[in-house]
């Protein structure tokens, strides 16, 4: 793939803007000019002025920082004669009528930009081992080659790359985001396999460019969320990248993401003319491998002896697994495709060497703690004979200061004395469990071996969002003969059961089979009215993307950490409603409320959920928008509402935590492998493929073709359904 000019840039999938030339240019020489033991000194929205390059000393960097503030305050009261040196070389830096305000605004901006030339050229080297396979992903799904530059821009192509933000592996996935496509938790977590996080990239590209319509923008959500720049899209009104990177001023929408499309450029110049900067050089060559997928739970150390490789090596091929595996406190999971090196091993059958008494048909069983009011980390980490460096590295946390009450957190298993352990609650004889803060149905029904369905069915449990803590859950295959599944309060009035309508086609319930007759306008889909009260799952926080195994931790236990005591998940709101705004970043729908207090109806939104989220009944919010007891709510509709019992905040927040629940328990069970565009045909029930050939829920595939009215679906019409797996 080097040089790209083999696949010559389309300026019409990749515009080059000229309000965006000058960010270009900046990030060709941070590419080309500076290395990492040196920098820049610029200015953060101007980035053709640039002050000067240093050194990488800070002490160095700041005073030169403070002199260059100072001048430029100097500068902003207007003063333009008898000025010093520095001063008219600032200026100079400046268009000739540079407002005092810019200049004003400028004393704030100057920022330092470390360089990146010899990173790049490491980059380039290591990209060898893997551009093959990313070709060969790129041309599977007929996106464009340029794509395949992006992990210069990301992890230089560093498949152990860990970043401040929490972002891991070659491609850098955030963990919400990497959940839709891959595996992430204590065993294994395929965002440190380059070529598994590949095929997850360009599902993400390809999903952000559904759902955006535009490479820049698509981009640019890989950086900041496919939600974020869908909500940028909105309140500028404009899908020109370059006008949304000068005028929008999200929150979070800072200097990594106004620039990630203009990076993306100049990669792709830096790659077209890579000998005329760096000179010869040469790639990494591409490994091969055998894999072999296992047919049982294999101890790693037992799969290298048998096979006749070294830990370490099978290690080193294998990066997905985690350090649980390669301690032995975990086994290689069943199904996992384990690579080993070609010329290591013979042509034989590899599961065949490993001897049948050491396949086990059920995984290492985990040894955890829930965390109690009075703990920290240190605490805890002294009550079980380890660290709290361990304990952060195995539950995956962002900060060795902070967790909650009713968190479960594993513990390493080789020095666990389980009589010690204080465990979580077992089911009783009789079949019962008690929910405790932190628990969902899926995490129950893994832990007692039974069904999700057969859980909600057994405790007539409508929505699986809806558990809290001290409820008493009854357990499949305890329950006596003939005994019936609790109904429904008799005393709540009956709402209309859901119709979804398609043209001339009605179905009841919640399957939305949507038929489609004649390309003619259609009534809408309506959604079902919860009337039954509805508890809230009390909150646990996401954990925090994976630390990297080789980083050295300090085991010495900081005065923080030793009074960093759990807290209530429920009193630190703001942190709170940022994680689940990370956890949305690749969803695109709108869940704020608008300044006249509405909002638009998403998909498995019902006005129970609203009455519930605002404290008050569903009746209320029908007649403050005069509908009538039948009248149905739609998807896509605005709703107005009241906020007398919540604030805008608090409701936005259990909103997004309803999204954020049950789209993490979708992607527990389901991975994206990639998309396929269906065009509708005479006859078609779109509720129907979408359940039996696609078996995609009506909130994802919304979230891949956002500009489709589900209501007004015409014969030709092309609609883009995700193609998942079934991961348990």
């Amino acid at each position: 793939m080097l040089p790209l000019s083999a696949a010559a840039q389309d300026p019409n999938l990749f515009p080059r803007p000229p309000e965006l030339e000058s960010a270009v240019l900046f990030w060709t020489r941070v590419y080309t000019e500076v290395d990492t033991q040196s920098g820049f000194l610029h200015d953060s929205r101007h980035l053709s002025v640039i002050y000067t390059s240093l050194p990488l000393d800070r002490r160095q960097i700041e005073n030169r920082r403070s002199r260059i503030r100072e001048d430029l305050r100097v500068l902003a009261t207007g003063k333009r004669s008898g000025l010093t040196a520095s001063q008219r070389e600032i200026l100079e830096l400046w268009p000739a009528d540079v407002s005092t305000e810019t200049l004003q605004e400028a004393a704030s901006n100057v920022r330092w930009q470390l360089g990146q030339s010899d990173r790049f050229l490491g980059g380039l080297r290591r990209s060898g081992a893997y551009r093959s396979h990313i070709n060969q992903v790129i041309r599977e799904k007929e996106l464009p080659i340029e794509l395949a530059v992006l992990p210069h821009v990301e992890s230089s192509f560093n498949p152990g790359a860990y970043s401040s933000a929490a972002a891991a592996g070659m491609w850098q996935f955030g963990r919400a985001t990497g959940l839709r496509f891959m595996r992430i938790d204590h065993i294994v977590d395929e965002r440190m396999d380059p070529y598994i996080a590949t095929n997850a990239a360009m599902s993400l590209l390809e999903y952000n460019y559904s759902v955006l319509g535009t490479w820049p923008l698509a981009l640019t959500a890989y950086n900041h969320g496919a939600g974020g720049i869908a909500r940028a899209v909105r309140e500028t009104g404009t899908t020109d990248i370059q006008t949304i990177v000068a005028n929008y001023r999200g929150r979070a929408f800072g200097f990594a993401s106004r620039n990630f499309y203009a990076q993306f450029l100049a990669v792709l110049d830096v790659e077209n003319n890579a000998r005329q900067y760096f000179g010869d050089f040469r790639l990494n060559p591409a490994p091969e491998f055998a894999t072999v997928e296992a047919d049982a739970y294999i101890d790693a150390e037992v799969f290298a002896r048998s096979v006749g490789i070294s830990l370490e090596q099978l290690r080193a091929d294998n990066p997905a697994l985690r350090p649980a595996v390669w301690e032995g406190n975990k086994r290689i999971p069943r199904g996992f495709p384990v690579k080993v090196r070609a010329a290591a091993v013979g042509s034989g059958d590899l599961l065949a060497m490993i001897p049948t008494d050491y396949k086990f048909a059920v995984q290492t069983p985990d040894v955890a703690y829930v965390v109690e009011r009075g703990d920290s980390l240190s605490v805890i980490a002294r009550r079980f004979d380890t660290t709290v460096s361990r304990l952060v590295a195995l539950n995956q946390l962002r900060s060795r200061n902070r967790i909650s009450i009713g968190q479960r957190l594993l513990l390493p298993q080789d020095n666990v004395d389980t009589i010690q352990l204080v465990v979580e609650a077992e089911a009783t004889t009789d079949g019962r469990y008690q929910v405790r803060r932190g628990d969902t149905v899926s995490l129950i029904a893994a832990r007692f071996g039974v069904s999700e369905q057969e859980v909600l069915s057994l405790n007539g449990i409508a929505d699986r969002n809806r558990i809290y803590p001290g409820q008493d859950l009854r357990l499949p295959g305890f329950e006596s003969e003939g005994e019936q599944v609790a109904m429904i309060d008799a005393n709540l009035r009956p709402e209309p059961p859901t119709q979804v309508q398609f043209s001339d086609g009605v179905v009841l319930g919640g399957d939305a089979a949507l038929e489609v007759e004649q390309p003619k306008p259609a009534p809408p889909v309506i959604l079902e009215e919860t009337t039954t009260e509805l508890a809230l799952m009390d909150e646990s926080l996401p954990p925090a993307a994976v630390l990297p195994d080789d980083q050295e931790m300090n085991s010495e236990v900081t005065a923080e950490e030793e009074t960093a005591e759990a807290v209530d998940p429920e009193l630190d709101d703001t942190e709170v409603a940022q994680q689940l705004v990370e956890s949305l970043s690749a969803d695109p729908s709108d869940y704020t409320v608008a300044s006249n207090d509405a909002v638009e109806i998403q998909a498995s939104e019902t006005l129970g959920h609203f009455a519930e989220w605002l404290g008050i009944r569903a009746w209320d919010i029908r007649r403050l928008n005069n509908m009538a007891y039948r009248d149905p709510v739609i998807i896509g509709e605005r709703l107005r509402l009241e906020f007398s019992g919540v604030s805008i905040a608090e409701f936005e927040r259990a909103r997004r935590e309803f999204h954020s629940n049950m789209q993490r328990d979708f992607f527990a069970s389901y991975r994206i492998q990639g998309v396929e565009t269906y065009q509708v045909r005479r006859g078609d029930n779109i509720g129907a493929i979408a359940r039996n050939r696609y078996s995609s829920p009506i909130w994802l595939i919304r979230q891949y073709n956002p500009e489709l009215d589900f209501n007004r679906i015409q014969i030709g019409q092309s609609i883009v359904f995700p193609l998942l797996e079934q991961t348990n």
